[in-house]
């Protein structure tokens, strides 16, 4: 049986694209999983950095949807107003 891999800080923020001290704050700690090996030595399990890159994934393309949806009830003309009708 094989071990799931630990990931690195390092080796987590390539992969998400980001700083390592983004990696190392306490509420993406807690969502990726992370354990500390020894007193300073920081491991995220790989298969929950995965798992969190698709959630993120995921959400992305349910926002873009509907962001365009409101994009395109915005781009309507308003019609001008005013208490002497002369529009």
């Amino acid at each position: 049986m094989t071990d799931p891999k630990n990931l690195t800080t390092k080796e987590v923020a390539a992969l998400l694209n980001c700083s390592e001290s983004l990696v190392r704050r306490k509420d993406m700690k807690e969502k990726l999983g992370a354990f500390y090996i020894a007193k300073r030595a920081l491991r995220f399990p790989e298969d929950k950095v995965d798992a969190y890159i698709n959630l993120q994934k995921k959400q992305s393309s349910e926002n873009a949807s509907k962001e365009v949806a409101a994009v395109k009830n915005t781009h309507r003309r308003k019609k001008l107003h005013s208490k002497f009708d002369l529009f």
